[in-house]
């Protein structure tokens, strides 16, 4: 699957997810631990690819939420094939509302990432980030950025 470079690690008690750099866009890896071990074949287990052209927004949304700046959240959706039955696939990167005076970040916010890719709860994924975890995002972005850059993979079109 992946040959060299970096990977980016967020590990919970539920479920190991890798952020996996590439050219095409980011590798989320995302393994459910049961009773202590990851297991692979367990429900809730994906291996899937944020394409390049949603990158931007989520390191975006991620630097706003690192360093406390107002920000929305930022929702991510790929279309499943009607024809297969595939349903659309929801990655979400959000906060909770904020604490402070007059409505306004006191700091104290929890950032999530939600990973929804069915109707059933272990496709329906939330991970609690905290500051570590939203570096590993932040970086992981930015790398599919370079990698993108440097490969030349990412040719955007303009709207006529």
């Amino acid at each position: 699957m992946y040959s060299g470079g970096v990977t980016f690690s967020i590990n919970k008690s539920f479920g190991n997810l890798q952020l996996v750099p590439e050219a095409e866009g980011l590798r989320l890896y995302y393994v459910p631990v049961l009773n202590g071990v990851e297991n692979v074949g367990a429900p809730g287990f994906l291996n899937m690819i944020v394409p390049i052209e949603a990158i931007g927004g989520l390191w975006a949304t991620t630097r706003a939420f690192l360093y406390g700046v107002e920000s929305l959240d930022e929702n991510v959706i790929l279309q499943g094939s009607s024809k297969d039955g595939d349903s659309d696939i929801l990655i979400k990167l959000y906060r909770d509302k904020p604490r402070g005076l007059q409505g306004r970040l006191s700091g104290e916010e929890t950032c999530w990432l939600r990973i929804v890719t069915g109707r059933t709860e272990e496709e329906r994924r939330r991970i609690k980030l905290g500051p570590r975890d939203m570096m590993c995002l932040e970086l992981a972005c930015h790398s599919v950025m370079m990698f993108a850059t440097q490969r030349g993979t990412h040719a955007p079109k303009l709207p006529a």
